[in-house]
């Protein structure tokens, strides 16, 4: 049900500003054509009050109505919660049949993520039953959270509202802010909890409906619900983050978790630092969808004419006439990146290296119109692409690529082999991905748009033997290149370990992972690292959660007590001559030493 303008508060509007004409009608007696001319202003205004006040109480009731509804629903989905625990069944050996993996369309790159292990679980076991669920659209969310945690979020960070700009370096703001696992931006505030879980009631209906054998999150919202569900209610089910971005957010950790799957060894030792057991942690990369291993694999041997050969005959879309007349030429990419495509694309044309470009539209039909018509010099050659379901085959054949540095395709330029150029990246994620990339070697970072023919030409131009060279930035992107991360996840979500991991949990043990050269890691006994407090089953879903924040040392506060103390030993202290001191400027010293030794303590 929306309970927006257009739906349960429209309805009620409409009623209202009926009644409210019909009463003004009949208290002034305006039931004829010549009382209507005799109306005074300020009974219009009057008139135009009782409107108002309608679309006003409209929104009123409409609100009254959707808290009762979901009162109503909290009611009905704890005894569900309660009924889902207590008829559980404690699976252990049998094989995986039912398979959850939620995601959040905040972006394509969890979305992305989620359909690759989708691919790559079904690879592994095609009699599998997987279920991708996005809780970013209906029935699962409100609309309200629809409306604040993704559309409004996307177009504050795109410049799309009245504060431009300004937008998104507030919401970079907000994530360096929230970037502690003991801030209640986190996820750690109970209130922050309920509010999130009373607006994705029916996710947990779901899941208590479809009873898992296992969840896979690429998203760091639903762990947290599943995580509840766990700490307070005792739900059986074991759960896997995956982390999509290269550096690990504290909104990812949410205990407990049996298995997290991070990009590299950075985001590992992040993790480590919020509490998480290193056992409880594997380095995989970020899922990718299998063609593109499929697709390298069949160009391995190819040389360079072979590979856009088979690019025609495999690619979606008519590029003959960009490709075959020139093979020596480099290939650079452009991604659509929503405002600046217009504008990198004429600064990009302007290079003096003879390059082949692509520029991916998408779905932005008036951008293409608007680029065909621009002039392009002879010595490039250049083809405009709409939306293309082949990527994998578009980048199997490129050497550079410029985009935006989401976490997932800076994940395939790198499996690909690829130098990137990043622009335009978001505040906070993404300006992480990209310092990763200029960390490792592996691309550039354009701030000013007409810097890139510049830089791009010295770049092309640079004999392959040398430092900052294109194969020497390709070099790179293999080095840390992860293109099986799918597979690596898929086997796991596949295996017994994350089910033993959580019932060993269950009776007081943690499990510690022994990493296997062929596959994931199997769950061994261990020492406790992190123990969950002991589960209610009898409460609501909203109920205060425990502690879910990693141990710190806390921090002593000087008091007026102790700057008084410390006063009167500066003020005995005795300036140091090198000389001995007497007896009593040692007893001094082992008083100030003494008092300093309890401060310490």
């Amino acid at each position: 049900m929306d309970y927006g303008w257009y739906g349960l508060a429209g309805v009620f509007a409409i009623l209202l500003v009926i009644a409210s004409t019909f009463g003004f009608i009949v208290i002034f007696d305006l039931l004829t054509w010549r009382a209507w001319k005799q109306l005074y202003a300020s009974e219009v205004l009057l008139w135009i009050l009782f409107v108002l006040g309608s679309l006003l109480l409209a929104k009123v009731l409409a609100t009254v109505v959707h808290l009762i509804a979901t009162c109503w629903k909290i009611r009905q989905y704890r005894a569900l919660i309660q009924t889902a625990v207590h008829d559980q069944e404690c699976r252990q050996g049998s094989r995986v049949r039912k398979v959850l993996i939620c995601h959040a369309s905040v972006g394509s790159g969890h979305s992305r993520a989620a359909q690759a292990l989708s691919s790559a679980l079904h690879r592994l076991d095609a009699s599998l039953e997987v279920r991708v669920v996005d809780l970013m659209e209906p029935p699962y969310a409100d609309r309200t959270l629809i409306y604040f945690y993704k559309d409004w979020y996307l177009r504050l960070v795109g410049g799309h509202t009245v504060c431009g700009d300004l937008g998104g370096h507030f919401v970079g703001f907000l994530f360096d802010r929230a970037n502690n696992v003991g801030d209640s931006f986190t996820g750690g505030n109970a209130l922050q909890r309920r509010i999130t879980q009373s607006f994705l009631l029916n996710f947990l209906q779901l899941v208590c409906e479809m009873k898992p054998d296992i969840l896979v999150h690429t998203h760091f919202l639903s762990p947290e619900l599943v995580a509840s569900l766990r700490r307070r209610h005792g739900l059986k089910v074991p759960q896997v983050t995956v982390v999509t971005d290269m550096d690990v957010h504290a909104w990812w950790f949410q205990q407990p978790t049996d298995q997290y799957f991070v990009p590299r060894e950075v985001a590992k030792f992040q993790l480590i630092a919020d509490g998480v057991p290193k056992n409880d942690i594997t380095v995989s990369g970020i899922p990718i969808m299998p063609q593109f291993q499929d697709t390298l694999k069949a160009v391995q041997n190819l040389s360079k004419r072979e590979r856009r050969l088979r690019f025609l005959r495999e690619m979606d879309a008519p590029l003959h006439d960009t490709f075959l007349p020139d093979c020596d030429r480099p290939v650079v990419v452009q991604m659509s990146t929503g405002r600046s495509v217009t504008h990198i694309f004429k600064n990009l044309i302007t290079m003096e290296t003879p390059i082949i470009l692509v520029l991916v539209c998408g779905r932005q039909a008036d951008a293409r119109k608007q680029l065909e018509q621009v002039e392009v010099p002879q010595r490039h050659r250049v083809a405009l692409l709409g939306f293309t379901s082949c990527i994998h085959e578009l980048l199997a054949i490129a050497d550079v690529v410029i985009s935006k540095p989401g976490g997932l395709i800076t994940s395939e330029v790198l499996a690909c082999g690829l130098m990137m150029v990043v622009v335009d990246p978001y505040p906070g994620q993404e300006e992480r991905n990209a310092s990763m990339l200029l960390e490792e070697g592996a691309g550039i970072w354009i701030w000013d748009y007409r810097d890139a023919p510049y830089r791009l030409d010295r770049i092309l131009s640079s004999p392959p033997e040398s430092k900052f060279s294109l194969a020497w930035y390709k070099q790179n992107a293999r080095r840390i290149a992860k293109p099986d991360a799918a597979f690596k996840v898929a086997r796991y979500v596949l295996s017994d370990a994350p089910r033993q991991r959580m019932l060993v949990e269950e009776r007081g043990d943690l499990e510690s992972s022994s990493t296997s050269p062929n596959g994931p890691p199997v769950a061994t006994q261990s020492p406790t690292f992190w123990t969950p407090p002991p589960l209610i089953s009898s409460g609501s879903i909203f109920s205060e959660d425990p502690l879910r924040v990693r141990r710190t040392s806390p921090v002593r506060r000087l008091s007026m007590k102790d700057f008084a103390q410390m006063k009167v030993l500066d003020a005995n202290a005795v300036p140091h001559t090198g000389e001995s001191e007497d007896s009593s400027d040692t007893e001094d010293g082992s008083e100030t030493h003494s008092y300093l030794q309890v401060q310490e303590d």
